[in-house]
């Protein structure tokens, strides 16, 4: 059975990476595909026999006619094996690199929309007191920052409590999902990371390293992205595969394939999608302003890096369009991405895979609940995103070929 021959593969790879140590990659980041497909596995014997099997499933599904969306299995499987093309030391260009693995090609910012955002975003904070420079992370800080996290938890847990019940009475038959919380100290780019597997359910890990901060309406973005985004995400598609709606063996869910544009476009703008603009605190909707603009910033830097710009340059410039981030965060995000084939594989579809997302908010109410049932409950690839915003329906495009990847701009001012 094919579904069995594509689960089976992606545990053995998992089981192959965990083996390597620090030295291994991330294959599986929710475990959630039925233990029925797969059952018990053995690690390939290295990533030269995973190749080999992956390109004999790629040449299978290519042919299959008893997928569910085949446009979808078929790019999961070719970013599988650009990643893991990149871990055995191949190095492919941004472009085809990021259009393999997570069916986008990255495009450069506009620069006037870029500094013109710049600009509003200096004046806004300005109103706070806060300048836009060096000097303005002191009143950054005092503004915005939570330093207390003593009842974060119980904070996060409220504000999910109640996003989750909005998410529900619009789509009644997703299950309330259940997720569990723990505070890390690591050293990442990430101030949260949520996975989870069949037997441990989801897990939410807020981390405390000193390059992260958070801010004090951080709980109730955490409760959106997190757990009304991902933890909501993931039991829809749970559900789905129970009843048969999806490709149960997609719930070897990944980082490194273009699941991941979805997933994190889907969390990014699960508060604006929940929440009409005057029930977000102003501060919020300011902060996520500007992460938004950071994150196009930070791409632009990566690129430069890609095409060959001297890295001193590269930071230096960065760090003088976000003078209220701090230095060791950009570097070290920059750092990352350029020397880990997983970081260098799906950070950069932060920025645009929520401004394609925020797009819904333009559709009349039963269009935007409509593409939210859609990607609550499925799996798509980024163009199939892009015909269900369009108001196609969702059975014809499952069924259709995918166009191949997207090109990934940014929209600014949500």
């Amino acid at each position: 059975m094919l579904q069995s021959r594509i689960s089976t593969f992606f545990q053995r790879w998992h089981a192959l990476e965990q083996s390597l140590g620090r030295a291994g990659g991330l294959v599986i980041d929710f475990d959630m595909a039925p233990r029925a497909l797969h059952g018990a596995v053995e690690p390939f014997a290295d990533r030269w026999v995973a190749l080999a099997e992956l390109a004999a499933l790629r040449a299978a599904v290519d042919g299959a006619g008893d997928l569910w969306n085949p446009a979808f299995m078929a790019a999961k499987l070719a970013g599988a094996e650009a990643y893991l093309r990149a871990l055995l030391g191949e190095r492919a260009s941004a472009a085809d690199y990021l259009g393999a693995t997570m069916g986008v090609v990255p495009v450069r910012p506009d620069p006037v929309a870029l500094a013109e955002e710049g600009e509003a975003l200096a004046a806004a904070f300005g109103e706070r007191g806060i300048p836009w420079s060096v000097e303005g992370r002191a009143a950054w800080r005092e503004c915005f920052t939570r330093a207390d996290l003593s009842s974060f938890e119980a904070d996060l847990r409220r504000e999910a409590d109640g996003l989750v019940a909005r998410l529900r009475s619009r789509l009644p038959v997703l299950p309330a999902p259940a997720f569990s919380m723990t505070v890390v100290a690591t050293d990442a780019y990430w101030s949260n990371w949520i996975d989870g597997s069949v037997e441990a359910g989801v897990t939410l890990q807020v981390n405390t390293h000193p390059r992260i901060e958070y801010q004090r309406h951080s709980h109730l973005a955490l409760a959106a992205h997190e757990i009304a985004g991902h933890a909501c995400h993931v039991a829809g598609l749970r559900g789905a595969a129970a009843a048969g709606r999806l490709d149960a063996a997609a719930l070897n869910l990944a980082v490194h394939s273009c699941e991941a544009f979805q997933m994190e476009g889907l969390a990014q703008a699960m508060l604006q999608l929940l929440l009409p603009a005057e029930a977000i605190p102003e501060d919020l909707r300011l902060l996520e302003r500007y992460r938004a603009f950071r994150g196009a910033r930070v791409n632009a830097a990566w690129l430069d890096l890609e095409a060959g710009m001297p890295v001193d340059a590269v930071c230096g410039s960065l760090e003088r369009d976000l003078p209220l981030t701090g230095p060791l965060g950009l570097r070290s995000g920059l750092r990352d991405r350029s020397r880990n084939p997983l970081y260098r594989s799906y950070i950069t579809v932060y920025a645009p895979s929520r401004s394609l997302f925020l797009q819904a908010l333009d559709l009349d109410a039963p269009a935007r609940d409509r593409f939210l049932e859609a990607t609550v409950t499925g799996l798509w690839t980024p163009g199939q995103l892009v015909r269900l915003l369009a108001g196609e329906d969702p059975e014809r495009v499952r069924l259709s070929r995918d166009a191949g990847p997207i090109r990934g701009p940014v929209a600014f001012g949500r």
